[in-house]
């Protein structure tokens, strides 16, 4: 369906803006002569939204025609050294993002927001530069969903939910010190699954602002590093147990938390500096899932299992990966047979890892977990 493939599209970009913040550490790390003088060029800047909701479903539809308002607070980091140009060819800024919001529909209310985010620029003349922009954060929402005062509000149930933004815009340099920014931008909120009604709010923006640079500095340019260190790294295996408190309905009909509980296998082929093809298995029990399955009166288990192929971003420490699964076990009528799967995972050391996935069937998000892993692969001694 076009909203999932636009769903997709969204977080594919975001991922790979995250990607280039954080470098694999084997990559070239020969230092440019005039290194020790980059520095970050810190800048703070200010700017205004204006957009519409996207209707994106049937239970949403009270909401279109809406234009939402909002203003944003930018903090941000922009990098500016040869490890950073060796890996795109490009100026990735960092940052944080303060916005707040004006759906302009009673139903909906407002919203504050809080996001971290990375930007690429690329620089097209010495006063204009192009860039992407991808955040992830966490809002507060003034009027969710409550089944007497609220009852019509079907796009998020719980006051914190999560925040997601992707964009793209062009950057002119007006003075030394000051820029110019405007975007386009699509923008989303929801409760992750975790609380229902969770439709999610979805909409694209039209933005401007202005920013001030604190410590202007010449942009780095050299040819662009072509090692392919990784081709001789062996497959990497990953073991992982998962699970979380998803809420249901037990069998008294009060709204509770309950387990779910799975393990997962994963062998994965590094093919770029950051990029690593991947297949795995997964077997999981959910006890909501048991719990409706007996009140609907159907005989199957809560058992699913799934095959998967997808990709990471490697970015040190961290992966950003992105899954595509099937199920080969999955006796339940609730669920189309492919689903998708996000995730964010932390090395604690060469073997051990934390980390949080997302879990959905096209636009609607089933559950997140929390997984602890075990991995293990034979490096090449050339670097």
């Amino acid at each position: 369906m076009l909203r999932y493939r636009y769903r997709l599209a969204v977080w594919l970009i975001i991922f790979k803006l995250l990607a280039i913040e954080i470098f694999p550490q084997s990559a070239d790390t020969t230092v440019h002569p005039d290194s020790k003088k980059d520095k970050h060029v810190f800048s703070i800047g200010a700017g205004i939204h204006h957009g519409f909701i996207f209707a994106h479903s049937r239970a949403v539809q009270n909401t279109k025609g809406a234009h939402p308002t909002g203003i944003e607070l930018i903090f941000g980091w922009q990098r500016n050294d040869r490890q950073t140009w060796d890996l795109c060819n490009c100026f990735p800024k960092k940052g944080l993002l303060l916005a707040y919001y004006d759906f302009d529909v009673k139903l909906l209310g407002k919203s504050f927001s809080a996001a971290y985010y990375l930007e690429p620029f690329y620089k097209l003349t010495n006063k204009s530069f192009f860039s992407f922009k991808g955040m992830a954060g966490l809002s507060y929402l003034t009027n969710p969903f409550d089944s007497v005062s609220n009852p019509t509000n079907q796009s998020y149930s719980a006051a914190i939910g999560a925040y997601l933004f992707v964009g793209v815009g062009m950057s002119f340099v007006v003075t030394k010190s000051w820029w110019v920014n405007g975007s386009i931008n699509y923008q989303h909120n929801s409760n992750g699954g975790l609380r229902q009604p969770n439709k999610g709010i979805n909409w694209p923006t039209a933005g401007v602002s202005i920013t001030h640079q604190f410590n202007p500095a010449i942009y780095y340019k050299a040819p662009r590093s072509r090692e392919k260190f990784w081709k001789d790294h062996s497959m990497r295996w990953d073991v992982a147990i998962f699970g979380i408190a998803k809420r249901g309905t037990n069998e008294s009909g009060f709204n509770r938390r309950m387990p779910l509980i799975g393990v997962s296998l994963q062998t994965g082929k590094q093919v770029g500096r950051i990029n690593m093809l991947t297949l795995g298995a997964e077997v999981y029990t959910d006890k909501s899932l048991r719990m409706q399955i007996k009140r609907d009166s159907v005989d199957a288990s809560a058992i699913r299992s799934g095959l998967m192929a997808g990709h990471e971003f490697l970015l040190g420490k961290f992966t950003f990966s992105q899954k595509v699964g099937v199920y080969i076990f999955n006796q339940t009528p609730y669920y189309d047979r492919i689903y998708h799967r996000w995730g964010l995972h932390y090395y604690i050391n060469k073997h051990l890892g934390i980390g949080m996935h997302l879990k959905a069937h096209r636009h609607v998000a089933d559950f997140v977990d929390l997984r602890l892993s075990y991995s293990w692969q034979k490096h090449s001694d050339k670097n």
